[in-house]
């Protein structure tokens, strides 16, 4: 998934929320280990988007892509996700930064509206929500500071792990063997 081309399809649909932010709720939603049938997401995602009208056929296809792209880069054994920002040839550290904190927004959002978790969480995913939470609100102090970009990288890549914790540990994977982790 390419951030330009959806933060396109999302303007000429007249979206209120940013592709960052519904990448983010769908990975939540997904790593507290609930899924969706295809019309159920479609729903969803458009509920999220806040659409005043119906949706272009442009952001039909993509959400319809969005959806299997999310749950399979999640569940790659390379642990290749990655939250959806912008790169820093489309933006400057404070707009990437404003797309972390919608993203780390997004995220929680989905993990709640999952409904999937009841009881204690294990302790390593309480802290990494809690991580999750802070980066709501991240902003830059000073925005010509030179060390923005590496504090940038140093938080996404936190929001990366944080995101993959949450879904090893609340989703059953299968081993090689066919028998599931617990």
């Amino acid at each position: 998934m390419d951030f330009s081309d959806l933060a396109d399809t999302w303007l000429q649909a007249r979206c209120f929320q940013s592709p960052s932010a519904l990448h983010g709720w769908l990975t939540g939603y997904l790593a507290a280990g609930a899924r969706l049938k295809p019309e159920a997401w479609i729903r969803e995602a458009l509920d999220y988007l806040e659409l005043e009208e119906a949706p272009e056929e442009s952001l039909s296809q993509a959400l319809a892509k969005f959806y299997p792209n999310v749950l399979q880069s999640l569940a790659q054994e390379d642990m290749s996700y990655e939250p959806l920002l912008p790169s820093e040839e489309e933006a400057d550290v404070d707009e990437q930064l404003d797309c972390l904190a919608q993203w780390s927004k997004g995220f929680l959002d989905g993990f709640g509206a999952a409904g999937n978790v009841s009881g204690q969480l294990p302790e390593d995913v309480t802290e990494v929500l809690r991580d999750l939470d802070a980066f709501t609100g991240a902003t830059l102090e000073d925005p010509a500071d030179p060390e923005n970009e590496f504090l940038l990288q140093q938080i996404a890549e936190h929001a990366r792990m944080a995101a993959l914790t949450v879904f090893y540990s609340l989703n059953q994977m299968p081993t090689q063997s066919g028998q599931q982790l617990h």
